[in-house]
């Protein structure tokens, strides 16, 4: 089970009106200064329509707050190194910018600022020509924008249709003795089935989507389902400083959907993947880096924190960092890189067969950072410290509201 990304204790409170005990957050950083930080911590009381918001009565910084499904509220905050923030919860004096999702016929778009971050696919728009039935699949990101509204990804790309822009899927794998394969869709033995969005939100700190995935096994009759995925994304509230860019984190959580295990068999590629912009293919039209210097040549079948993928969009560099979070089952994950095309996967099946089992639920989480222009490793660097080593967060019962 996943820790959140900071240590909290759950304090029953309200932030509710005059004269009643304000929700305090000690948030201590002990690294280097902290910029567009995100923390979370417990708030069970319902928001309803009031929007709540964190007063630094030192400086005077407010920072929106969210409630979100299940008892979690997210804040984006600055804080100085070695500095201790004392932060009281509030209800908002007035509106509150927020990003969007928004819901269309076929998909989703999550929207900033009058500008698309990224899109959500459900499987229900047309197929490209020449796609067989057989390659539809819902349930993944794409298409993913850049500030300068760039595109990132790519989605049905004729040399492997099968490829979704961020997408998930298990490849070698063995199930009650079949061999059901969720990757290679064409082969017919296996299936990832878009069932639904369990839950959409917009508000001031970020947008979430949850959607409901089903892993089939088209080998056994009548066709199985193998495992239950929740795949969950949240978009913040973040256009970046010094820097213009975009943040989305994306959690997978499967479970097995029936009393038997799901063997992930010893394999190259699967799990977690990314395809880029068709620009990119072919040999020397795209960069990669991961977070121990390594490029395409060198850095396929090696283990990493992050990797950056990038190249040239309408004659415009632009790309994208991929951070793998450091509890991720066999962190830091190895990696399958693409010899020619612009596609990578945090692959743990590399490592060696593992097992998901019933009433054990395999949990991966990965953050996504988009810009324009060159690698920037400081930058990257900066962005890994937040997410790897989180702020220290503690609640306690403040003052009386004024």
């Amino acid at each position: 089970m996943f820790k959140r990304f900071v240590t909290l204790f759950l304090i029953s409170t309200s932030a509710q009106g005059y004269g009643q005990k304000a929700l305090q957050l000690t948030v201590s950083n002990n690294g280097d200064a902290r910029k567009s930080s995100i923390i979370s911590f417990p708030y069970k009381q319902s928001a309803g329509k009031a929007q709540l918001q964190l007063v630094d009565r030192v400086s005077k910084a407010i920072y929106p707050v969210q409630v979100l499904p299940g008892g979690e509220a997210v804040s984006i905050i600055d804080i100085d190194a070695g500095e201790k923030k004392v932060l009281s919860l509030a209800k908002a004096k007035k509106a509150q910018a927020t990003i969007t999702a928004i819901k269309s016929q076929t998909d989703y778009s999550v929207m900033l600022a009058g500008k698309q971050v990224l899109g959500f696919q459900t499987g229900q728009a047309p197929l490209p020509d020449g796609v067989a039935p057989v390659y539809r699949r819902g349930g993944y990101v794409h298409p993913v924008l850049s500030p300068g509204g760039l595109q990132i990804t790519d989605d049905y790309p004729s040399d492997h249709k099968h490829h979704h822009g961020v997408w998930a899927a298990w490849t070698k794998t063995s199930f009650r003795g079949n061999k059901p394969d969720f990757w290679n869709v064409d082969d017919n033995t296996g299936a990832v089935l878009f069932e639904g969005i369990d839950h959409i939100q917009s508000g001031p700190v970020l947008a979430l989507l949850s959607a409901k995935n089903s892993y089939i096994d088209k080998t056994s009759i009548p066709h199985t389902k193998v495992l239950d995925e929740d795949f969950t994304v949240r978009v913040f509230n973040l256009t970046g400083s010094d820097k213009p860019y975009y943040l989305f984190d994306v959690e997978l959580r499967q479970e097995c959907a029936t009393s038997d295990p799901l063997k992930l068999l010893h394999h190259i590629y699967g799990g977690i993947a990314f395809r880029g912009n068709g620009e990119w293919n072919g040999t020397g039209n795209a960069n990669f880096l991961t977070s121990v210097g390594k490029d395409r040549e060198t850095g396929n079948a090696t283990a990493a924190d992050w990797i950056r993928v990038s190249g040239n969009v309408a004659g415009q560099e632009t790309g994208i960092t991929i951070l793998s979070h450091p509890e991720n089952f066999r962190a830091p994950q190895p990696l399958r890189i693409h010899p020619k095309e612009p596609y990578i996967s945090f692959a743990p099946s590399q490592a060696g067969e593992f097992v998901i089992e019933p009433g054990k639920p395999y949990i991966a989480r990965y953050r996504f950072i988009v810009y324009d222009g060159d690698a920037d490793i400081r930058f990257i660097d900066r962005m890994w410290r937040d997410y790897s080593k989180p702020l220290e967060v503690k609640t306690t019962m403040g003052e009386d509201q004024d």
